[in-house]
C-alpha cells in the first residue's frame, strides 16, 4: 500500500495547492480521473466541514492517503471533539446553508466513518477501486 501525508497550512489552503498533491499522488497510482474527482471533492469538503463547525486550526489537520489495488483510504485526523449527528438520507434543499458537504461524502464514498480519538476526531474516508 503506498501513502502520501500532509499537514495543511494556510498558505496550501488558500490556494489550494495540495489538491494537485493528492493528484499527482492517484494518477501514480493509476486512479481513475472521476474516482480522483471524487475523492479531492470528499477531502475539500471534509476540511471546509471541520474548519466551518469546529474550533480546529489548519495546523492541526493531518491528512493521509493511502492507495492500493482495490481501494483509496483518506484519513483526516484534527483536534476537534464535534462529531456529525447523522448521515444525512437527501440531499438538503438548494437554499439550505449547510448539510450538502457530508451529503456528498456518504453519497460518493463507499464509506465514511467518524470516531473519538485521544486527541480529537478520525475522519476515514473509502472509494472502492472500480477497474
Amino acid at each position: 500500500m503506498n501513502s502520501l501525508q500532509l499537514k495543511l497550512t494556510q498558505e496550501q489552503w488558500r490556494i489550494q495547492q495540495f489538491c494537485p498533491e493528492l493528484e499527482q499522488f492517484m494518477i501514480l497510482q493509476n486512479v481513475h480521473e472521476r474516482q480522483r474527482f471524487k475523492v479531492i471533492i470528499c477531502v475539500l469538503e471534509a476540511i471546509n466541514n471541520i474548519l466551518d463547525h469546529t474550533e480546529a486550526g489548519l495546523e492541526q489537520i493531518v491528512l493521509i492517503m493511502h492507495c492500493n489495488d482495490d481501494r483509496i483510504i483518506v484519513d483526516l485526523l484534527d483536534h476537534s471533539t464535534v462529531l456529525p449527528k447523522i448521515e444525512p438520507h437527501h440531499c438538503p434543499e438548494q437554499m439550505n446553508e449547510h448539510g450538502r458537504g457530508l451529503w456528498i461524502m456518504y453519497n460518493w464514498m463507499d464509506e465514511v466513518r467518524f470516531q473519538p480519538t485521544v486527541l480529537g476526531t478520525h475522519l476515514r474516508l473509502i472509494l472502492l477501486r472500480r477497474h
